[in-house]
């Protein structure tokens, strides 16, 4: 049989380019420790470690957002805990106030520490977070939004957006809470309605205490009076009308242990007023707490003390109010707590995931160590053997034997 010199050497040179080939990729995989380096390893394998890969990088990012949501949700949660410890120590001041025995200097020392923790209520409200945003701007954060204006009153600045933070696939959690919501909105203490009792006919001690809107499909918008009258026969009656004097509640007998019902709206009103009283009612859902202060000051100034009972009941309507903000306060506070728990939760899943990703890259591209020597030099004797073989074999000639 004859065999061609081209193709001995051609064989031989596949073979020990192929064993040496085969011996490389086992040193590769000796010195990573890994049996997929790249693709040509295992297409499949590959592929999946990749994309194993991507959805680490994506927990790690989720993680990272975790971390700086929890920092600023941590810092909200503190801050409302101070305003909440504010608002209870200003509203201790103002129980002290509501006394008519109360003389001018003890008053105007009180109005002084609610006129400080107006000063504070403001600087909370501008509090900054690490990179000097403002915490409770909206989505304005670089714009202070607690401003005072001439006349004292405190204004807005921001708006009422929530930051929000993707922490998990599909999942975003608020956190930052607009002060439009917890300083602005605070609900008013009678509900829907509030009354003015600084204008209002008081010869009998009265209070609305609710003035809702329970049924909006029949409920006129606009403000109303009420007025209390005498059926002649010395029970006290109630009547309500609009703006126009269009009667939205016909004249009927006035019970304090009973709801009335008009215009949509259920009403609740305590004391035992006297014909001819009478009071208006503005539709004002919500009161802001740094004009409830300003109100609570401005009767403990007043130069006739707090007898009366127009002033009586004005300063029961501001601890109403200031109730309504401490609520406001509690229920945004509960919320930051709700959401730093979720973040809890978000974090021990990703966690979980990337466990079960690391055991899933292990299965795929963790080398035997073992079976990977063993493969190897087998590899090596062989690539040993072809080599001897080819040398010796290629110095075989005819000329040797003549």
């Amino acid at each position: 049989m004859r065999v061609s010199t081209n193709h001995f050497y051609n064989l031989n040179s596949h073979n020990m380019t192929k064993l040496q080939s085969d011996t490389n990729k086992s040193l590769s995989q000796l010195a990573t420790g890994k049996k997929v380096n790249t693709a040509a390893d295992d297409p499949v394998a590959a592929i999946a470690i990749e994309n194993l890969n991507q959805q680490d990088q994506r927990l790690g990012q989720y993680k990272s957002n975790i971390n700086l949501a929890y920092n600023r949700l941590s810092q909200q949660e503190s801050r409302l805990g101070e305003y909440e410890n504010l608002l209870m120590n200003m509203r201790d001041k103002m129980l002290q106030g509501n006394d008519g025995a109360l003389p001018a200097e003890a008053r105007e020392a009180l109005a002084l520490d609610l006129e400080e923790g107006l000063k504070a209520v403001v600087a909370l409200g501008n509090t900054q977070d690490e990179n000097g945003n403002y915490v409770f701007a909206g989505h304005q954060a670089d714009l202070k939004p607690f401003v005072g204006g001439a006349s004292g009153a405190v204004g807005f600045l921001g708006d009422q957006g929530r930051r929000n933070m993707p922490v998990a696939e599909g999942v975003s959690v608020p956190v930052s809470e607009s002060g439009q919501r917890i300083f602005m909105d605070a609900s008013n203490g009678s509900g829907d309605y509030r009354a003015d009792y600084a204008g209002a006919t008081m010869g009998g001690e009265y209070f609305i205490e609710t003035a809702n809107i329970v049924n909006p499909a029949v409920h006129t918008a606009g403000d109303y009076s009420l007025a209390f009258g005498d059926d002649g026969m010395g029970n006290t009656t109630i009547t309500a009308t609009d703006s126009g004097g269009a009667v939205l509640l016909p004249t009927q007998l006035f019970d304090a242990s009973q709801p009335i019902l008009f215009n949509g709206m259920e009403m609740t009103i305590s004391g035992a007023p006297q014909p001819g009283d009478s009071v208006d009612m503005s539709n004002q859902p919500t009161a802001d707490v740094f004009t409830t202060l300003q109100n609570t000051v401005a009767l403990l100034r007043n130069p006739a003390g707090m007898s009366g009972t127009n002033v009586q009941a004005q300063f029961a309507q501001v601890l109403h109010d200031f109730r309504g903000a401490q609520d406001s306060a509690s229920v945004v506070r509960a919320e930051s707590g709700n959401y730093l728990r979720s973040l809890d939760t978000f974090q021990n899943q990703h966690e979980s995931m990337e466990l079960v990703n690391a055991s899933a890259k292990s299965t795929l591209q963790d080398l035997d160590y073992a079976e990977a020597i063993s493969e190897f030099e087998k590899q090596s004797l062989a690539l040993n053997a072809v080599t001897q073989t080819f040398a010796k074999v290629q110095d075989v000639s005819l000329f040797n034997y003549i």
